[in-house]
């Protein structure tokens, strides 16, 4: 059986102006995905006015997402995935991309 793996990953940065960057958290979150060796089937982000963005990939082995908000510092990352995927291939790029003051992250084994 496929190992299912869902990853709640929530950041707190200082540079809150960095949440609104759409072009910044696709070019990180596809990184990732790549490095974990994931298929990227679809990206979609939206950013809200005034501030805040939602984007997600769908893979393959399921998909990741985000939604920020930039007012209060903060990011929701959620990465779920079937199969052997190293989940800090995906996590390292967006740690590197917006460091966080604080950060939580939950793993949680899935079926």
């Amino acid at each position: 059986m496929a190992a299912r793996r869902h990853i709640l990953f929530d950041i707190w940065v200082a540079d809150r102006a960095s949440l609104n960057d759409a072009d910044a958290w696709k070019s990180c979150l596809e990184e990732g995905a790549r490095a974990a060796g994931a298929t990227i089937l679809h990206t979609r982000f939206h950013e809200f006015k005034p501030e805040g963005l939602t984007g997600f990939l769908m893979l393959a082995e399921s998909h990741i997402s985000v939604h920020t908000w930039p007012a209060e510092g903060y990011a929701a990352i959620d990465i779920f995935t079937c199969g052997a995927m190293s989940i800090d291939r995906i996590v390292d790029p967006i740690r590197r991309c917006f460091p966080a003051e604080r950060e939580s992250l939950t793993d949680h084994e899935r079926g």
